[in-house]
């Protein structure tokens, strides 16, 4: 592995929200995290000082992979850019990618978003988030609430899917809810 910074800071962040979602919360610590990510005692410490520093970079590293994902899907274009079939195995592909090879990053995401105390340290950082998903939302749906609520809809599937879905994932259960969801995506906005 190489030396630099910006791959040492991936790799903390990766291994942090490994930990997080495999794990839970609790086990978080600057350690736990140099530990899993196979560096040096002290290295995370020394790139993120606070607790509230290492979440915020976690929380970054989460959207920004989650960004990718939607942005590999979308491939510039807008829901009305797709078919319905074709808007619907896209989707579907990106949640259950989401909820199998990214799973523990999922969950992190979850945990990350829903725990008051993460909340509490992180409220500049999951504020610029969520501009950028609202950003995100408009361009693609053409309509702020409208894309809001449908990525809610996706947010709550991936919700239930953690909490009680199945592994390995159920492709056909994840198809059959998100074409409910393309159903709304396709109708104007209200």
């Amino acid at each position: 592995m190489s030396t630099r910074d910006p791959d040492r800071k991936q790799s903390l962040t990766d291994a942090a929200f490994g930990i997080v979602g495999e794990k839970g919360l609790r086990a978080l610590t600057h350690r736990a995290a140099d530990e899993a990510a196979g560096l040096p005692a002290g290295t995370c410490s020394y790139h993120y000082p606070t607790r509230q520093a290492l979440l915020a970079a976690v929380l970054h590293r989460i959207a920004d992979l989650d960004r990718a994902d939607l942005d590999a899907a979308l491939a510039g274009r807008t829901v009305t850019d797709f078919d319905a079939a074709a808007l619907v195995e896209d989707g579907t592909q990106m949640l259950a990618h989401w909820l199998g090879p990214a799973r523990a990053r999922s969950r992190a995401r979850m945990l990350l978003m829903l725990d008051p105390q993460t909340r509490a340290l992180t409220t500049a950082t999951t504020a610029a988030i969520a501009a950028d998903l609202e950003t995100l939302a408009t361009a693609v749906f053409g309509d702020p609430e409208h894309g809001s609520m449908l990525m809610a809809l996706v947010d709550g599937i991936l919700v239930d899917e953690l909490t009680h879905g199945r592994e390995p994932v159920d492709t056909e259960r994840l198809r059959a809810r998100f074409s409910a969801i393309v159903g709304l995506a396709l109708r104007p906005a209200p």
